[in-house]
């Protein structure tokens, strides 16, 4: 932090307010030493700055770290690093590009390093101003899951509740129905009980009676006639003792209720952030910006040695791990291979005719879609030979691309993605509705109107056929957004290594570069003969497949050789380095 009271004064024993900052002395001065500052020679060139202007902090050391009583003052550019005058001879004495640090900070501000650094910075910026929305968003997540979930416990609640209440009703409907039929089969029994107490108590009276006051006869014929009767009642005492029972109710818990442990338990799932971040890839150059210009022509360097193999059109090119040049021509069916030299090796004649190539990365393997009909086919780059074919529906005359884990294949109304064997996976599917707009919105903003057929729902413009678009889907193959292209978009492939990517264009001669963070078309080149053809990248070259021939072109789209085959009729391929100017 940059001191209140001018520096020069207290350590005069003085201590006045600090009004201004040299940035190069690194002192706070007042008002007086500031004027003296400004005349004197060794210091009138030094930058300052309004002491209300300086940050509250500024990380930046003038001195080197190990010899800190020493500036800086040199820098070498073969390790990118400022050393004082004790580190040049110990570190950097055998370094062929070392210079003063006064020579390579000219212009410095106006440097791509400056530039990429105050790049960096906005987008390290950016990224924490995501992270920091999305520990907001996460934690309103949280809230919004908290009350839904005490909704949900509410919810089981109440249904226990009104589950249990329902098992009270049926078991005391069950015990009363229970209850009666058993009472009412006693009440039963004990009114048999005392029908028959009465028939005996009867047949005892008439017995007793005739003992007392009746003849001998009389008695004799009471007990001859009373036998049949008192055995009949006998043998209904009998049976009614059989056929009674002592009844009891009990209730009988059920094992169920000691599996209710829990109502559920609360989980926690952990995703990872919605956003990739990829680290900022500082360049190194230390020349001041060029500034951006339109190229309009390409320096044709040399072409390659086809050796007599017809090459009619190139419709989809890849490069292998091992810097294998691979590319289809569809109307020969055809795949070609050259080494990592350009020199053409060997081709393979396809069953089916190639349409676009990719190679899965980490493996010797790359697959083909075909021009009409619906497979992707497997090819084995070290044998150089179809391995194998997988049918994919409406795939054909559409791009396929591939990573180390999955293989995309473009088909009539959505992406197919597939495991490295071929086995569906999951289907992206693009969402079209039908057209509100008249006319073409992007070709009307470019003057043009041709009639619109197609509406696009998330960018809400109508589209023409030409004016296709462009689709982002995150790492879960999560439909995200589409862009429109100016011209409609044919082959694309991703630059290894950088956040750009590179499409050629359906009918018209164009290469575009796509920035893939950002999501916008960074600048067109023209490539003649291209419209149609497909597009592959290196981490350093971009490969464009021409009606003639396949051209190779740096990162920044300028061409640096062609791989010209025979066409027609001609004779053969050959190999010309020609004079730096002559334009292809």
């Amino acid at each position: 932090m940059a001191a209140k009271y001018c520096e020069p004064c207290t350590a005069r024993g003085m201590t006045p307010t600090a009004s201004q900052w040299c940035t190069e002395c690194e002192e706070a001065l007042c008002s007086d030493c500031t004027e003296a500052h400004r005349v004197q020679k060794m210091s009138r060139n030094h930058h300052l700055v309004q002491m209300d202007n300086i940050p509250k902090q500024i990380h930046v050391s003038y001195n080197c770290p190990k010899h800190q009583q020493l500036p800086f003052d040199y820098f070498c550019v073969d390790h990118d690093v400022i050393c004082c005058k004790e580190c040049w001879p110990k570190n950097h004495q055998t370094c062929k590009n070392v210079t003063s640090i006064d020579i390579a900070s000219k212009n410095s501000k106006q440097s791509q390093s400056f530039l990429d650094s105050e790049e960096q910075l906005r987008f390290i910026l950016e990224t924490l101003e995501k992270l920091s929305k999305n520990c907001k968003d996460n934690e309103s997540r949280i809230n919004a899951d908290d009350e839904k979930i005490l909704k949900q416990i509410k919810t089981i609640k109440e249904n226990v509740i009104k589950q249990l209440k329902a098992l009270e009703e049926t078991l005391l409907k069950q015990l009363a129905e229970k209850k009666d039929k058993y009472v009412t089969s006693l009440k039963r029994q004990d009114r048999s009980i005392k029908d028959l107490s009465n028939s005996t108590k009867a047949q005892k009276e008439s017995l007793e009676f005739f003992r007392d006051h009746g003849s001998e006869k009389q008695a004799f014929v009471s007990i001859r006639s009373s036998k049949p009767i008192l055995d009949e009642i006998e043998n209904k005492v009998k049976q009614l003792i059989e056929s009674f029972a002592n009844i009891s109710l009990t209730f009988v818990e059920s094992g169920s209720k000691e599996k209710l442990t829990d109502l559920g338990t609360i989980e926690i799932k952990e995703t990872p952030c919605s956003f990739p971040f990829s680290p900022y890839k500082q360049r190194q150059s230390q020349v001041p910006v060029v500034l951006k210009r339109n190229i309009t022509s390409f320096t044709h360097i040399y072409d390659i040695d086809m050796r007599g193999e017809k090459l009619t059109v190139v419709t989809g090119i890849t490069v292998s791990d091992k810097n294998t040049l691979i590319f289809c021509d569809a109307h020969m069916k055809m795949v070609y291979f050259c080494d990592d030299n350009d020199t053409y090796q060997s081709s393979i004649i396809s069953p089916y005719k190639p349409w676009d190539i990719s190679t899965i990365p980490g493996t010797t393997t790359a697959v083909i879609s075909s021009r009409f009909k619906p497979y992707i086919q497997f090819l084995d780059i070290e044998r150089r030979r179809i391995s194998k074919k997988v049918v994919v529906k409406q795939s054909g005359g559409y791009g396929v691309d591939a990573t180390k884990d999955n293989i995309f294949v473009g088909t009539r109304e959505n992406i197919q993605v597939l495991d490295l064997w071929g086995n569906l996976k999951r289907t992206v599917r693009l969402k079209y509705t039908t057209m509100a707009a008249k006319y073409c919105e992007p070709c009307t903003a470019r003057g043009k109107t041709p009639t619109a057929l197609q509406w696009c729902t998330e960018c809400e413009e109508a589209l023409c056929s030409e004016c296709t678009e462009v689709y982002f889907c995150d790492e879960h193959d999560t439909y995200q957004s589409p862009i429109s292209s100016p011209y409609e978009p044919y082959d694309i492939s991703a630059i290894p290594g950088t956040r750009t990517a590179v499409m050629s264009c359906r009918y018209e001669p164009f290469i575009q570069f796509l920035d893939i963070e950002r999501r916008n078309i960074l600048k067109t080149i023209e490539v003649k003969q291209s419209g149609g053809y497909g597009v592959d990248a290196t981490k350093t070259n971009i490969f464009v497949g021409t009606s003639e021939n396949i051209q190779i072109l740096d990162l920044s789209g300028n061409i640096l050789r062609t791989v010209r085959g025979e066409l027609g009729d001609y004779s053969s391929g050959y190999l010309s380095v020609c004079p730096n100017g002559n334009s292809n």
